[in-house]
């Protein structure tokens, strides 16, 4: 049976009523007379107010619940974009966490070793040792850890020439006749007569420091050449030129001494000089600490882990051996 709506409710065939839903569905606004009369003819009669309200509820919930579930697309696909853009540019904003390997071990053999080939010896050094060698001119070599020499057993009578991998001290017998000449991989330096460091372990930087006399020192692969005085150093800049400077010669006498000595240096450097001592690998954790400034003297002669015991005591840095290799990372009461 067919419930009628009330006065209020009921929908007057008035044309001034008319003209006014038409402007209404022209601005495309509807009010609630035109929702009943839309909802009753899709039901295919006029509806009484209570199914009106039902089918204007319905119709709102379906609206919510399409656009929260479009909400939550969007919600879920700008989370995951923030993801992806934190997992790219997570090593730009934290770049301190970058490991920094400043020594890599090396195939060295586990007791001095001499060996002949032909008119040639060659002088191998292992981990924390160091041994003399005295060249048929009277000329002596004081042969680091971890380093290799090659020398003729008899020089000839134009040149006295010596190749070098890792780290030596020369005392060259002096000899105007005779030019002196050390080659490593991309350094040359050449000398007359005089007392001398040259360091050049593989794939790191080399340097050479001038004790006593003058020497010559050249760019193996580049048209570069500079004349060293006692106290300077020649190393490579970040651009593989040759850079010369002054340096405390004292400073550096150490490691012939068997001391680690370091006066306000840089932990880089500190750490390449244990790592080619004991020959471990060396990575840092956090880039900034390869610039700490630290004062360190100790016996080169002591255990590996009793010098990190000592550098753990300076509170600089964290200093753990981990599957073979020395790291060193920010301490822990720091990281908070």
């Amino acid at each position: 049976m067919k419930k009628e709506f009330s006065t209020n409710d009921h929908i007057h065939p008035d044309s001034r009523k008319d003209t006014h839903n038409q402007s209404s569905q022209e601005n495309g606004t509807w009010n609630d007379h035109q929702l009943e009369q839309l909802f009753g003819e899709a039901l295919g009669d006029t509806p009484t107010a209570d199914e009106t309200r039902k089918a204007w509820q319905t119709f709102i919930r379906r609206h919510r619940i399409r656009h929260q579930s479009i909400r939550r697309i969007m919600i879920l696909g700008i989370a995951a974009a923030v993801i992806a853009l934190a997992l790219v540019f997570q090593p730009l904003l934290q770049p301190e966490q970058q490991e920094v390997e400043v020594f890599t071990s090396l195939e060295v053999p586990e007791e001095i070793t001499f060996r002949e080939e032909g008119k040639r010896i060659i002088v191998s050094t292992p981990p924390a040792t160091i041994t003399s060698v005295q060249l048929s001119d009277g000329s002596k070599v004081l042969l680091s850890a971890n380093s290799r020499l090659e020398y003729q057993k008899e020089f000839t009578d134009t040149i006295r020439s010596v190749k070098l991998s890792g780290e030596a001290r020369f005392e060259v017998a002096k000899d105007a006749s005779r030019p002196f000449i050390v080659c490593t991989e991309q350094l040359q330096t050449r000398v007359l007569g005089t007392v001398f460091d040259v360091k050049a372990y593989p794939r790191y930087s080399p340097d050479v420091i001038l004790y006593q006399g003058r020497v010559n020192v050249s760019h193996t692969k580049r048209n570069q050449s500079k004349e060293m005085h006692p106290g300077e150093q020649i190393s490579l800049d970040k651009q593989g030129k040759l850079q010369l400077k002054r340096v405390d010669t004292e400073k550096r006498k150490g490691w012939a001494e068997n001391k680690f000595s370091f006066d306000n240096t840089d932990l880089r450097q500190v750490m390449q000089e244990i790592g080619s001592w004991y020959n471990i690998s060396i990575v840092f954790r956090s880039r900034p600490l390869l610039d700490e400034r630290i004062y360190f003297h100790i016996n080169r002669q002591l255990p590996v882990n009793a010098v990190l015991d000592v550098l753990n005591d300076l509170k600089i840095a964290q200093f753990t051996m981990k599957e073979g290799k020395i790291i060193v990372e920010t301490p822990q009461d720091k990281k908070r």
